[in-house]
């Protein structure tokens, strides 16, 4: 076994990077204009993205510890991918159009955009539990914690807003 030659390593990977820097920063470029385009948080985006590759990677880790197919684990997460995309944009359709509706901007697309990462740290962290790594109860108490406050937190809105549909249409 050789040594690693540190300035060698250090050098070829920085140059790897560099030569890759473009292409990053025009796709990073491209996914922030369309969060500002569709008025999304572009920081909850990002980790809405790393949270669904978490949960599609301990799926497939799962599928291979119960030597389950591969391709059924990562079919599982490449759909779940295009569903949460439709599922964006359906939440952008009715964001704008209750904008336009009442005239006041909720942020409908940052709450569904924070539901769905802590669905995926709940999926996470049951799929830890399965390949028996041990996860402390904080961590899920505050994941079941935040998802109950989150849809609390819809359910008020929808139901004052019900409310407030309700006296507007009495004379």
């Amino acid at each position: 076994m050789t040594d690693i030659n540190w300035p060698e390593a250090f050098a070829y990977y920085s140059a790897r990077l560099a030569d890759m820097w473009p292409g990053k920063v025009a796709v990073g470029t491209a996914l922030s204009s369309l969060c500002l385009l569709l008025g999304m948080d572009e920081v909850l985006f990002y980790v809405l993205l790393a949270t669904l590759t978490g949960e599609m990677l301990t799926r497939i880790a799962v599928h291979c510890k119960r030597n389950k197919s591969l391709c059924r684990g990562l079919q599982h997460g490449l759909a779940r991918y295009i569903c949460y995309g439709l599922f964006l944009l359906m939440a952008v359709a009715v964001q704008m159009a209750f904008q336009r509706a009442v005239g006041v901007g909720l942020p409908i697309v940052d709450i569904f955009m924070a539901y769905l990462i802590l669905t995926d740290c709940a999926s996470v962290i049951g799929h830890l539990y399965v390949l028996g790594i041990p996860v402390p109860g904080i961590l899920k108490t505050l994941v079941v914690g935040g998802r109950r406050r989150i849809e609390h937190a819809v359910r008020e809105a929808v139901h004052d807003d019900e409310v407030g549909t309700q006296h507007r249409e009495r004379p």
